[in-house]
């Protein structure tokens, strides 16, 4: 086990527990909550597995990184070194995200009578009941408090936890001005020509992501002259959508970019972003085109609609590629009334910058240390 930081002395601390810092949305919000509770006092630890592309963020931003070694996700010796890392920290709260960690990392927290917090990221639909997902409720009797990011996360505990246990919502941080610096991508950086419509999609390539009717859709919307489709991200569909856009015939006119890491100046150049999602929590790619300024194209799902509305963008049933498809070629044909949506979006999301966000958490976690906090939903 290695540990990368130095240890401050009388500062509160706490000890965050996540699998890696991978370029998903998780990791991202970890990586600003922590240079944010950082500014604002905390002693903040991160205990993970592995690093990736939201590390240096979260080293940059003061965090002490606990790397972790283990044989797979489900070694044992994982939960070794959490009670390890608890023991030796002697944190004043602990704080897991994903499943793995709120497994082990939630019984480790427990067995050093440490204070814990569990993340919900997601919702019911991403918790089939499986052994793993049973023992990870039953566990979550025994938290200080559940912070989810969404509406529907917070559902999904009310029927699975007693009322005694304190319920947040918190939504995820925007870098407002971190996004207003970034810059729109350029032919010089893209190949393409200003006049050329950008159709983009930035998201893990899973089932819940609703690939194939976006894929359908992308067969309608690129018979548009000078219109190219960009898709951003890894994940295990990623052959099977190579093999649909290659039967649709349109492989040529869709790129795939892999993880990409000026996603902000990809939204800025975008025409349109399009987020066809069966089931989300509470997306970060869609807050963050809001932020950009990007219209957006959404399913019409609670995750989306906590958020947006039909004057902030096109929300269509995510099982129709043709309500789909008819929603892209709108917003590229009807350009002022897209803007006229993307703007009132962003000013939404100007609500969520990373330190009105870090403030809720600070707030939360001084309430279970004060062992107040009463059960309730607190949205931002």
């Amino acid at each position: 086990m290695e540990c990368f930081g130095r240890v401050s002395q009388g500062r509160r601390s706490i000890v965050h527990c996540i699998p890696s810092m991978g370029g998903g949305g998780a990791e991202r919000q970890l990586a600003y909550l922590a240079g944010e509770l950082t500014r604002l006092g905390w002693e903040v630890h991160v205990a993970l597995l592995s690093d990736g592309a939201n590390g240096e963020r979260l080293k940059a931003g003061g965090a002490v990184v606990h790397r972790m070694t283990a044989a797979g996700h489900h070694d044992p010796r994982i939960f070794g070194h959490l009670l390890r890392i608890i023991h030796a920290v002697r944190p004043d709260l602990v704080q897991t995200w994903f499943v793995q960690m709120e497994v082990m990392g939630g019984m480790a927290a427990r067995m050093m009578r440490v204070p814990w917090i569990l993340s919900e990221r997601s919702s019911e639909l991403a918790y089939p009941g499986t052994l793993k997902n049973r023992l990870r409720a039953r566990l979550a009797s025994g938290a200080s408090a559940i912070v989810a990011n969404s509406s529907g996360g917070d559902q999904y505990w009310q029927a699975r936890v007693a009322s005694r246990i304190p319920r947040h919502v918190v939504p995820n941080a925007v870098p407002i001005e971190e996004i207003a610096g970034a810059r729109p991508l350029g032919r010089e950086d893209t190949g393409l020509e200003p006049d050329d419509d950008v159709i983009l999609y930035v998201g893990r390539f899973s089932p819940e992501k609703n690939l194939e009717v976006l894929v359908a859709a992308l067969e309608v919307a690129l018979s548009r002259p000078r219109t190219v489709a960009v898709l951003c991200g890894e994940g295990p569909l990623r052959a099977t959508v190579e093999r649909w856009l290659r039967e649709r015939g349109i492989a040529d006119r869709v790129r795939l970019l892999g993880y990409a890491p000026a996603v902000w100046g990809w939204m800025k150049r975008a025409a349109v972003l399009v987020s066809p999602s069966i089931f989300e929590g509470r997306p970060n790619v869609v807050l963050e085109a809001m932020a950009c300024g990007c219209p957006l194209v959404a399913s019409d799902i609670p995750a989306h609609r906590e958020f947006l509305d039909d004057g902030s963008a096109l929300l269509v049933k995510p099982d129709l590629p043709t309500a789909l498809a008819d929603a892209i070629v709108s917003v590229l044909s009807l350009r002022e009334a897209a803007g006229r949506r993307a703007d009132r979006a962003r000013a939404k999301a100007a609500e969520w910058s990373v330190p009105a966000i870090g403030r809720q958490y600070d707030r939360i976690y001084r309430d279970v240390l004060a062992g107040g906090a009463r059960s309730g939903r607190r949205a931002g």
